[in-house]
């Protein structure tokens, strides 16, 4: 048989015969004999080739291996397959599930030298079919019925014990493992038991030995039930006892707390009964307190309020002369403050005409002095140096007028800030306007006069395009 297509039909759940077989199957294996194959993971054999000459052996511990040795390992390898039987007309059917677990000797090892790369499947290949003969050799004996009354265990430890004896005599240590299943088909028509059967003895044995069974499991059940009913009625009758004994503890705690609550509230009667007493007599007390603090209040309040009339009326004088005088001191202040500001803004307009005209000068003098170097350069140097010359000197007049444009913005962003300074003053802003309108007129005419003289002084550098007016700029 293929042990890869064959698989063991499920049944939807065990019969009780099944049952009964699989716990007489686990009692068997405990006492079972364990056979010790004698494994060893560091087997490896060693072949010796130099020449025509070759020798193997088993490789020690303290084997060195030479250029002319060549190690191939023995592992532990394992070996899985299935067998299954059908008997008693397909009634039952019977899968033997087989598992071996084997290591080539270095002797088997020796007699196949060409398939040592492959050594596991050599052995699976070469002892296949001895292994599965044994097996249904074993499966065949089931036929005569007796292992319904012993059950499969022996079966399956007399299939082990061929299995291991078999692969020994072939050299191959082993230890198999054989698991058994067997499941038997529902009965619906009693009418075709003849047919399907040879012997009715079998068939009789697996229906006393099912109802053998069911007898004793419904036996077990009724007595685990009647156990668990027994523990249930214990669990009721103390919870009972135990409910009445809290009951009457709690009877005797309600009676001595309704005995304790009673103690308390004559307990507090007696006091509240003296606490009022003691209220009365101090509210009476305090009412009669509280009466004269009023009238000796209101008399108080009286004198009070008088005098703090007469102290208002000095205190609304006196305020009202400070405030007189402290306006007049701001007034002062604030035109000394102004006329301070008008004397510091003349000094500053004073200071950068006395700077612009000391910056006229030294510039008329460096174009003088640049104009004489033109002359010479152009007796002695050809028309580009005079060109270049010329280019010098506009851009140092260039140069001049955008320094004379910066001083001429900056005046104007000072105008503008005092100019918002003065507006925030609410009594002189319109006469310190027009002073500093007076002070921008003269600063054009200034600018105007200082233009007016550099056209006239370098007229020949004037451009064509030049603006007319120093704003454009």
């Amino acid at each position: 048989m293929d042990s890869n297509k064959l698989t063991p039909e499920k049944a939807p759940s065990k019969s009780p015969l099944e049952q009964w077989l699989a716990e007489i199957s686990a009692e068997s294996d405990s006492l079972s004999q364990t056979w010790d194959p004698g494994f060893d993971g560091g087997r490896q054999i060693v072949i010796a080739k130099l020449g025509p000459f070759q020798k193997s052996f088993q490789r020690l511990p303290g084997f060195t291996p030479r250029f002319y040795h060549r190690t191939y390992p023995l592992p532990v390898d394992e070996w899985r397959f299935n067998s299954q039987t059908k008997l008693y007309g397909d009634f039952c059917t019977i899968d033997a599930m087989i598992t071996i677990r084997f290591q080539p000797t270095i002797k088997y090892a020796q007699a196949n030298l060409e398939a040592l790369p492959t050594i596991s499947q050599h052995v699976k290949s070469r002892c296949e079919g001895l292994v599965k003969d044994t097996v249904d050799q074993e499966l065949h004996q089931l036929a005569n019925g007796d292992w319904v009354e012993q059950g499969l265990s022996p079966v399956e430890r007399r299939i082990e014990m061929h299995i291991n004896e078999t692969l020994t005599l072939q050299n191959v240590q082993c230890r198999a493992l054989c698991e058994m299943l067997t499941t038997f088909s529902e009965i619906r028509d009693p009418n075709k038991l003849d047919s399907r059967f040879a012997h009715d003895d079998i068939y009789l044995k697996i229906l006393r030995k099912n109802f053998e069974t069911q007898e004793h499991q419904n036996k077990e059940r009724l007595r685990q039930e009647l156990v668990l009913e027994q523990q249930r009625l214990d669990r009721q009758q103390r919870l009972i006892e135990k409910y009445n004994q809290e009951q009457a503890l709690h009877r005797l705690e309600q009676e001595q707390a309704a005995f304790n609550l009673k103690r308390r509230l004559e307990e507090q009667e007696r006091q509240l009964n003296e606490q009022f007493t003691i209220e009365e007599r101090v509210h009476r007390e305090q009412v009669y307190h509280e009466q004269n603090l009023k009238r000796m209040e209101q008399e108080v309040a009286a004198k009070t309020q008088q005098e703090i009339q007469a102290k208002q009326m000095e205190i609304d004088e006196q305020l009202q002369q400070e405030r007189l005088a402290h306006q007049q001191h701001l007034k002062e202040a604030q035109l000394a403050a102004e006329i301070a500001e008008f004397e510091k803004n003349q000094v500053a307009w004073n200071d950068i005409h006395e700077r612009l005209r000391v910056e006229k000068i030294e510039q008329e003098k460096r174009l003088k002095q640049l104009e004489n170097e033109a002359k010479l350069a152009l007796l002695d140097t050809a028309q580009n140096e005079e060109q270049k010359l010329q280019e010098r000197l506009l851009m140092e007049k260039l140069m001049h007028e955008a320094r004379l444009k910066d001083m001429e913005l900056e005046m104007q962003i000072q105008e503008h800030e005092k100019r918002f300074a003065a507006t925030q003053q609410l009594d002189n802003y319109l006469r310190r306007d027009i002073e500093l309108l007076i002070l921008e007129k003269h600063r054009g005419e200034l600018v105007q006069e200082v233009k007016k003289n550099k056209q006239d002084e370098f007229p020949a550098l004037a451009s064509p395009s030049e603006p007319k007016n120093s704003r454009d700029l």
